[in-house]
């Protein structure tokens, strides 16, 4: 197991990869966020490594993007995404990637959007299984997360949401929401901010299956492992067989698009005036 704001932790071909700023919620700042796409790259790399699982420590998955640093750069403390679950601040997605700089800028802004957004397609195609592993929150940039998994098996304490899409960001894949729940559906939740919990997350299609909080590690290591005892390259070619029909109906042109979206719904909530230089 490795320190720091992300562990790892490896149990046979299956790697855990475990945000772990738990103080924080696991919000994500520009460290970890490098970290945690470092960690994802060096278990695809490692031959002994089938199948990875992203899970959270302490209370939650994640609460989203810290923004505090962004908040702080514009001499605004209460920019804080560290705190309960609040839908004031607790997720903007992307501010994990780069910051809230250059929001006031709409063209420069959509350049950096871009950049984050091929972040995620590089997670959403790499050729190892992921499985997500959802406790407590899963906010705003969380959902770019989950979002580019195979697999999200999730707790009964689980709390998917993007509330921040009401004020101030609207993330740039949609936690390929569309893809997963539908349109209409994206649209109710984005609008109204409201929190899906777990059993109602596995009807809609957010996550694949609900299990009581204390069976939720062991039980997806158990289906992490089952899935690992194929061989790598089997479970690369099935992972972009399935995902290539994704692809042939557009999610990437999509998701590319929304960092377009993303700029514009700077220009029209209050990110610029809150977190903007």
């Amino acid at each position: 197991m490795t320190e720091g704001p992300i562990l790892v932790e490896q149990h046979g071909a299956v790697r855990r990869i475990v945000l772990h700023r738990p103080e924080k919620l696991n919000a994500m700042d520009a460290p970890m966020t490098a970290a945690f796409f470092a960690a994802v790259d060096d278990a695809v790399d490692d031959p002994g490594t089938h199948v990875v699982v992203l899970a959270g420590a302490g209370r939650a998955f994640c609460s989203g993007a810290d923004l505090k640093p962004a908040a702080q750069a514009d001499g605004d403390g209460d920019g804080d995404g560290d705190g309960d679950g609040d839908a004031k601040g607790a997720a903007a997605p992307g501010a994990g990637l780069g910051g809230g700089g250059s929001v006031r800028h709409a063209p420069v802004d959509m350049v950096l959007n871009r950049g984050r957004v091929t972040s995620w397609l590089h997670l959403w195609s790499v050729p190892k299984p992921l499985v997500a592993q959802v406790h407590g929150y899963c906010l705003g940039i969380a959902n770019e997360i989950a979002g580019c998994c195979d697999l999200v098996i999730c707790g009964e304490s689980a709390r998917f949401g993007m509330p921040e899409a009401r004020e101030f960001a609207l993330p740039p894949t949609l936690g390929f929401w569309p893809l997963r729940i539908g349109a209409a559906k994206t649209k109710e939740l984005l609008w109204t901010g409201r929190l899906v919990e777990g059993r109602e997350a596995v009807t809609l299609g957010l996550a694949d299956e609900v299990v009581p909080d204390d069976e939720l590690p062991a039980h997806t290591l158990a289906l992490a492992a089952r899935i690992a005892e194929v061989p790598a390259a089997r479970l690369a070619v099935v992972k972009q067989a399935v995902n290539s029909w994704s692809e042939t109906f557009g999610v990437r042109d999509a998701a590319l698009r929304g960092a377009e979206y993303h700029a514009l719904y700077h220009q029209v909530s209050t990110f610029a005036d809150r977190f903007g230089r």
